[in-house]
């Protein structure tokens, strides 16, 4: 079976970029649902994709050990950065430096200048993995959450490791800076979530509600709280300057993969195994929808930067946009399917509207198919990871 993997929208929300382990990168228009381009060129899986702030630039990465820099208008490939080893985990862009951080399956994190092409230097986190690293704001700072159980903090421009951070007992899945820098949260197998001072490496805070896993940590947008998610089934909204819990969102019955919260701060999205989308007021901690998503698990949400849509992604190789502004419950505004040879747009009542397949660059429109929602879903891949951008 096909795996899908990152999913991201551009700044302008107008186009949706998808990733396979068949090497491809497909760009969609978000309105129609139709593939406006093959991004052809990985021999391997691609295992993320990012665009830059100004939505000018896409890079892919993927286990052929290559960075791609494409142009998200035309799909034309822009520039290869090659020489890097076996595999890359992930890629993000700092919007300061304009830099591409991309953390590799050699313990490595790799820092490119999108705009030139040209290799900056390797961050050797002297670990066998990196699962997670972030900018801080002023693009300064990088930190990376390693598999030895260590968080560490590394001057940009030097390369040179300043902190390490080395309390948690387990593998370090999530990092997040405040909007501020001057904090760092982190979350581990440990089933803890740590607060540490950026410049000291000093561990502020150790918050112990949560009894499996943590893979989500966020700061509300104003800074003023803290979000985890855990595979406990739980999300917690912490007071972090005083070790406390605000809001326990305790309604999901299995793992949660995934969790964001809107710009305003006043909306949750949790997601994971048991298939549902739950929205959440945070003022009260109610659970405002539950929204049927997917027949099987769901991987990531993400809201847009103006709140007005939310982005859904799992298991079966969908991605739904949900409608926020009904009044009353989201609607599904449109789902896309991702299949190993082919494509496929759904109407919101879930029935097939086309397919296609995967010819060279060529899309052809064989017909209209109708299947009950969830016949397919065996036969189609996954979607793991889905982010809006800055302007989506």
């Amino acid at each position: 079976k096909a795996s899908i993997w990152p999913a991201v929208f551009h700044p302008d929300a107008r186009q949706l970029a998808t990733t396979s382990n068949d090497g491809t990168t497909r760009l969609w228009d978000v309105t129609s649902g139709q593939c406006t381009h093959v991004l052809r060129g990985h021999g391997r899986r691609v295992t993320s994709v990012a665009f830059n702030a100004t939505g000018t630039l896409l890079a892919t990465s993927g286990n052929d050990g290559a960075v791609r820099l494409w142009d998200p208008r035309t799909g034309r490939l822009r520039r290869t950065l090659k020489g890097l080893g076996d595999g890359l985990i992930s890629a993000c862009f700092d919007p300061a430096s304009g830099l591409v951080a991309t953390p590799s399956n050699d313990g490595d994190v790799h820092l490119w200048n999108a705009t030139t092409g040209g290799y900056e230097r390797a961050l050797d986190a002297e670990t066998d993995y990196v699962w997670a690293s972030a900018f801080s704001p002023d693009g300064d700072i990088v930190a990376t959450a390693n598999d030895d159980d260590s968080v560490r903090l590394w001057y940009r421009r030097t390369g040179r490791c300043v902190l390490t951070l080395g309390e948690h007992r387990g593998r370090v899945r999530s990092i997040a800076f405040h909007p501020t820098g001057g904090l760092l949260a982190t979350g581990c197998d440990d089933s803890v979530v740590r607060l540490w001072h950026a410049s000291t490496g000093m561990c502020l805070a150790t918050l112990r509600e949560h009894t499996d896993r943590v893979y989500t940590v966020l700061f509300s947008p104003d800074g003023s709280t803290l979000l985890s998610a855990s595979h406990d089934g739980t999300a917690i909204i912490w007071d972090y300057q005083r070790s406390a819990v605000i809001r326990a969102l305790t309604r999901h019955t299995d793992r949660i993969w995934s969790a964001a919260m809107n710009p305003a701060g006043t909306l949750i999205a949790t997601a994971g195994d048991d298939l549902v989308i739950r929205l959440w007021d945070t003022r009260t901690g109610e659970c405002a929808h539950t929204l049927q998503a997917q027949t099987r698990r769901v991987w990531s949400v993400a809201f847009s930067p103006d709140g007005r849509q939310l982005a859904s992604a799992g298991d079966g190789g969908t991605v739904r946009l949900w409608d926020l502004t009904t009044g009353g419950a989201p609607q599904i505004r449109v789902t896309l399917l991702g299949l190993p040879e082919g494509w496929a747009a759904l109407s919101p009542d879930g029935r097939y509207k086309l397919s296609g397949t995967v010819a060279g660059e060529f899309w052809h429109v064989v017909g209209t198919c109708r299947f009950e929602p969830g016949d397919m879903d065996f036969y189609l891949p996954e979607i793991r990871h889905i982010a809006a951008d800055a302007d989506f």
